[in-house]
């Protein structure tokens, strides 16, 4: 009799036990599946974020899109107003890459050799990026335009001075270097205490400074010697 109330009530702890172990196993299985779906919810709100984002920078790009389909339609259609733009565009690019002579007013100045002191290469140079610096919208040294490209170094030197090359042409002094914007800040600039021209005036070198309404700068040559751009490929 004792014997199998023992045994009943070992098959009754042996089958407590599977069940205890199934509701764990089930409980641990549903928190698996909930975790599961919380962390599937959010990586589907961030890709839907991005998505919408995405939706949003096309769009954008679709509106930009017709509008530059719109400006090519006028001018298939013949808008004048379009092509006048597209015109007054592309003329603004070539001037400022030197692509066409300029003409206004300016500062003219011109850089000789002293007694004692030869022109050089770096004499030029801290001219011109002090015109730059001034907001000078067209430079040339002894009528060879300086636009991005342009090369000023020395190329040797000849029995009363030294040769510069400018644009890959020889030059020797003196060097007349014009530059179009306004003249009177132009000058007050360039001939301030301190300045540039007075630091080469102390190193022995003649320099003189007029304004002028009437500068002509001419283009640059593009023959392939100044303007080189054939290893350049736009980014679309």
């Amino acid at each position: 009799m004792k014997k199998s109330r023992n045994i009943a009530i070992t098959l009754v702890c042996i089958i407590l036990g599977i069940m205890i172990a199934w509701q764990y196993k089930s409980i641990n299985y549903n928190q698996n599946i909930a975790s599961f779906q919380s962390k599937r919810t959010e990586e589907l709100m961030e890709q839907l974020i991005e998505l919408q984002n995405t939706n949003l920078d096309m769009r954008a790009r679709l509106q930009e899109l017709q509008e530059e389909n719109r400006k090519y339609e006028s001018v298939r259609a013949g808008d004048t107003e379009a092509v006048e733009n597209l015109k007054k565009q592309l003329e603004i690019a070539r001037i400022f890459a030197g692509l066409v002579d300029v003409k206004g007013k300016g500062v003219i100045i011109t850089l000789d050799n002293g007694e004692l002191t030869d022109v050089e290469e770096g004499d030029i140079l801290d001219i011109i990026n002090e015109l730059r610096a001034i907001g000078a919208q067209a430079i040339s040294v002894n009528e060879e335009r300086v636009v991005a490209t342009t090369e000023v170094r020395q190329a040797g030197n000849y029995q009363d001075g030294m040769y510069i090359l400018i644009n890959g042409v020889r030059m020797k002094a003196p060097f007349v270097i014009k530059a179009i914007s306004d003249p009177v800040k132009l000058e007050r600039s360039l001939t301030m205490i301190g300045g540039v021209i007075e630091k080469l005036e102390k190193f022995g070198l003649k320099i003189t400074i007029k304004q002028s309404d009437n500068i002509i700068i001419p283009k640059v040559r593009d023959d392939g010697s100044v303007l080189k751009y054939d290893m350049l490929t736009p980014v679309k």
